[in-house]
């Protein structure tokens, strides 16, 4: 591939919304879209497979930008399909680029040079998590702790029979996952599960590995089951949820005090 992977009808890589937000809390949403940069066309793809799970987290993206508002935070998101270039894995990673999901070969990733995997990278990759750093940095200049979280959607019909209603996730600080699991579990709105559903760990948690390495950042990916995000009445109720449940997390003091760990206020007392 010779030239910029992205051309003037693609815009930028990523979107950031309310960079000013108050709230010591970055969200990202590294499968924000299904969109495909124009030069890759539909990577051999009928177009109707583009709108499965394969190419996006389905929901993810309004449950992002509808958390941020309500708590005013910050939120980072990629604008182009992970069949493009996977943010959420380490450059190099044999599955940072999707060559098969589900048995389904993607014709237009089977045969890339190192050339053309670089120009995805340095593309989408990068100013991803350019814009992350950018926005954790923002809080540090005034908050001793900034909270880190992923949200990301799965489809329970890869999963079996177990399916949960949310997966939690830590980073290399586990306070955030185990107070959000807490207050998920206490409430009973949802089933929530530890680690679940996917793997393995090191690979799938790859933003808050590479950002929750700084002593100031803890972080968590929170899993939503798709059928629970379905639609646009169904996006806003768990963001909502979810907007109840970090603001308490952040009322009982996690980002105040770096060694102090924080008196819970579940989030059944803010419904």
């Amino acid at each position: 591939m010779l030239g910029p992977l992205l051309g003037g009808n693609d815009g930028p890589a990523v979107e950031r919304i309310n960079p000013l937000g108050s709230a010591p809390v970055v969200l990202v949403c590294e499968h924000a879209s299904n969109r495909l940069p124009e030069r890759l066309g539909t990577l051999g793809l009928m177009r109707d497979v583009l709108e499965d799970h394969i190419a996006w987290d389905i929901g993810a993206a309004s449950v992002t930008e509808h958390l941020a508002n309500l708590i005013d935070a910050q939120a980072v998101l990629q604008r182009f399909s992970r069949l493009a270039y996977n943010c959420n894995r380490e450059p190099g990673a044999d599955d940072a680029i999707t060559r098969q999901y589900s048995g389904r070969l993607v014709p237009g990733n089977q045969t890339l040079d190192a050339d053309a995997v670089r120009a995805r990278r340095d593309a989408l990759y990068v100013p991803f998590h350019e814009a992350v750093e950018a926005g954790l940095n923002t809080i540090g200049r005034r908050r001793p702790q900034a909270l880190l979280i992923s949200v990301q959607t799965f489809d329970p019909e890869s999963y079996g029979p177990k399916t949960f209603d949310m997966g939690v996730y830590a980073g290399p600080d586990a306070r955030l996952a185990d107070a959000l699991i807490t207050a998920i579990d206490h409430d009973r709105s949802y089933k929530v599960c530890k680690n679940w559903p996917f793997e393995p760990l090191s690979a799938v948690t790859h933003t808050l590995l590479k950002h929750g390495a700084r002593k100031n950042v803890i972080g968590a990916m929170i899993a939503i089951n798709n059928r629970l995000v379905w639609d646009a009445a169904r996006q806003e109720r768990v963001a909502r949820y979810l907007a109840a449940v970090v603001r308490s997390i952040i009322e009982g003091g996690m980002t105040a005090r770096p060694d102090d760990p924080p008196q819970q206020v579940l989030a059944s007392e803010l419904l």
